[in-house]
């Protein structure tokens, strides 16, 4: 039965479209009005990261975990 679950939440996923993804440039012009915050804020975000373009969701998501990083002194 259990098994019959997972493949259905799989075949939904699987229907699901990706989100579209946008570009460093893109989501750093975009930071006041997408995410409420600086580039400066996006741009600590995406640092070290490797990747060339993000999801808004995905995105969204290093922002919270980047302001909520501990600073040490």
């Amino acid at each position: 039965m259990a098994g019959k679950k997972e493949t259905q939440q799989q075949a939904v996923e699987e229907q699901r479209p990706n989100p579209p993804e946008y570009t460093r440039e893109e989501l750093l012009a975009g930071a006041a009005n997408l995410f409420g915050v600086k580039p400066e804020v996006v741009a600590g975000a995406l640092f070290g990261s490797g990747k060339e373009a993000y999801a808004i969701e995905e995105m969204g998501r290093l922002i919270r975990q980047f302001q909520q990083r501990k600073v040490y002194l």
